[in-house]
């Protein structure tokens, strides 16, 4: 029995639907592009290198959460009982780096908007591996891997350690 295959030539990315899953949940939740919106091409390209560049040691890192430069705090994490307004003020403006692979390249789409209007599209979907919450500031970065771990700096790690501290109690 032989099993349908596409071929996708080598010469052409072709992205995953990631970005149009988002913005059909962004206008099924009824968020606005004033609480969460992707980046333009320019825009990206200014603020993608910066996080590199302050966050991590290695440039061309695929996972920043192994490369960071700053010390950090690590807690594993439910997807259902994870709540980002604990450890980042919910009206706050940030980006939202959400990656996507394809033929073993990833590339991160930015989204700028409020933690409050990322946590209603948080909990609808899980439609990537990393996910990289970062201050515009570039005072801290909060990230949850594909291994279900948060990892935080800046004034998220001892909220992180709260949290691990509190989620032990029994």
């Amino acid at each position: 029995m032989s099993k349908e295959r596409h071929v996708k030539s080598k010469k052409k990315e072709t992205w995953t639907d990631l970005r149009a899953v988002i913005k059909r949940l962004c206008e099924n939740l009824n968020i606005s592009t004033d609480e969460f919106s992707e980046l333009n091409i320019k825009e990206w390209k200014k603020i993608e290198p910066k996080i590199w560049t302050r966050f991590s040691s290695s440039k061309n890192s695929k996972w920043i959460w192994e490369t960071l430069v700053d010390s950090y705090a690590t807690a594993p994490v439910s997807y259902k009982t994870l709540k980002l307004e604990n450890f980042i003020n919910p009206t706050e403006r940030v980006w939202f780096l959400l990656d996507d692979t394809v033929n073993e390249k990833t590339k991160f789409w930015i989204y700028e908007g409020t933690v409050k209007a990322f946590e209603k599209l948080f909990r609808e979907s899980i439609w990537t591996d990393e996910v990289l919450i970062v201050s515009k500031k570039y005072e801290w970065i909060l990230i949850i891997n594909h291994h279900d771990i948060m990892i935080g700096t800046g004034k998220l790690k001892d909220r992180i350690e709260e949290y691990k501290k509190e989620s032990t109690i029994v």
